[in-house]
């Protein structure tokens, strides 16, 4: 018997959750892929018109300027712009990214590092995301640890940037050790990045799916498929580092 007349969720409501965190997890997943296609395509686009590439290569950073810019205006708005505009950002940043990939791309050889660093990229997303997705801990535990690690690589990363700038010649000489240690441990950040933020889309949906607010689950789901772009792209970036550091 029990006196405080409290129940838990009936067998009908859990298999209802375990259908909504289903169908919204795919739904990131597929948004991520949409974005990485668009990334694709205007990628290819560029290297097919000589302008494109010219035009990207003379605003290299101011297009990096206005694609982070993009990131903190849709982390900013996240809970607060409508849906189609959230999408609509995480599209054009989609857009962006594909010129300067492209451009950080063409440094490399294709068949020996570009399509291993992709076929990595993959190993490793697919299967840091399967954890995220089939763990029952909750893996938020984890990010001040990851956070801090990834402060110290972006820290390390502008020392770096200073050195080669004002020809600091003591840190000058080491960059290409600091960018393969750079490559390695981002591989294990962005890993661990793409468990925590899989496992936060199903904890998140898990929490409201019930509440029939479509509003809601659809924010869940286009936040956490640009977080899942971005583990990605980023992933792909570190192992570029790797496989172009040994050639």
């Amino acid at each position: 018997m029990n006196p405080y007349n409290v129940t838990g969720p009936t067998a009908a409501e859990v298999a209802q959750v375990e259908s909504i965190v289903s169908q919204r997890l795919k739904g990131s997943f597929l948004w991520m892929v949409v974005g990485l296609l668009t990334t694709i395509g205007v990628g290819i686009a560029a290297l097919a018109n000589p302008n494109w590439l010219r035009f990207a290569y003379q605003n290299f950073n101011i297009i990096l300027l206005v694609e982070l810019g993009v990131v903190f205006l849709f982390s900013a708005r996240a809970y607060a712009a409508n849906v189609m505009t959230l999408r609509g950002m995480f599209f054009l940043y989609s857009a962006l990214n594909g010129l300067t990939l492209t451009l950080i791309s063409l440094r490399y050889n294709v068949f020996e590092v570009v399509i291993p660093a992709l076929i990595g990229t993959l190993a490793f997303f697919i299967g840091f995301a399967v954890v995220g997705a089939t763990t029952k801990r909750n893996l938020s535990s984890l990010t001040p640890y990851v956070m801090a690690a990834l402060l110290g690589m972006i820290i390390v990363s502008f020392v770096m940037m200073a050195a080669r700038y004002f020809n600091w010649a003591v840190l000058s000489g080491f960059s290409d050790t600091v960018s393969l240690v750079l490559g390695y441990v981002g591989v294990v950040v962005f890993s661990i990045f793409t468990a925590i933020d899989v496992n936060r889309i199903k904890n998140n949906v898990t929490q409201v799916a019930l509440m029939e607010d479509e509003t809601i689950l659809d924010r869940i789901e286009i936040t956490g498929a640009l977080s899942l772009y971005l583990d990605f792209i980023n992933l792909f970036l570190s192992l570029l580092r790797i496989f172009g550091n040994k050639r």
